[in-house]
């Protein structure tokens, strides 16, 4: 797989999230900033709550335009079969006969992406699985967890 064209596509989806935060918190500032909403009294608080949420929208924003400058300027080096797992890493692990793709990135974990046909979950060092992952190398094993069957690593990129 092409990890520039998997990143890419992960630039994508965040912009579309991204602008789609923005434009829902302009149209919640537009509301809340309306003649008729200013004219109302202390009881009545649409405005107010509304406003409230637009500035979490605008923090949402905010952190998906960090996101897309993560990967924008994230390094994507080729691991060699004998390269520890690491940021920028395309790791492909098979539990029981399912196969998972992941991709270790800086920030966005659990983002979906299809790219070339094929579902990519984006993990990042913080979460479990990656820190459990980091380090590791094609064809270590994982232990099984509760209830579930233990993990191969399959292939690092």
């Amino acid at each position: 797989m092409n990890k520039q064209q998997l990143v890419d596509s992960i630039i994508g989806l965040l912009r579309t999230e991204m602008e789609l935060m923005a434009n829902t918190a302009r149209t919640a500032h537009d509301e809340a900033t309306h003649d008729e909403e200013l004219h109302k009294n202390q009881f009545e608080t649409p405005g107010l709550e509304t406003s409230v949420i637009a500035e979490g929208q605008v923090k949402v924003a905010t952190e998906l335009r960090e996101s897309i400058d993560a990967f924008r300027t994230l390094p994507l080096p080729e691991f060699g079969p004998n390269e520890a797992i690491g940021l920028g890493a395309l790791v492909e692990t098979e539990s029981g006969t399912e196969k998972t793709l992941y991709f270790v990135g800086p920030r966005a974990g659990g983002l979906e992406v299809l790219c070339e046909g094929l579902s990519v979950f984006v993990i990042t060092p913080h979460s479990p699985l990656c820190a459990k992952l980091l380090g590791r190398h094609s064809g270590d094993a994982l232990p099984a967890v509760e209830g579930r069957a233990a993990m191969r690593i399959v292939s690092v990129q």
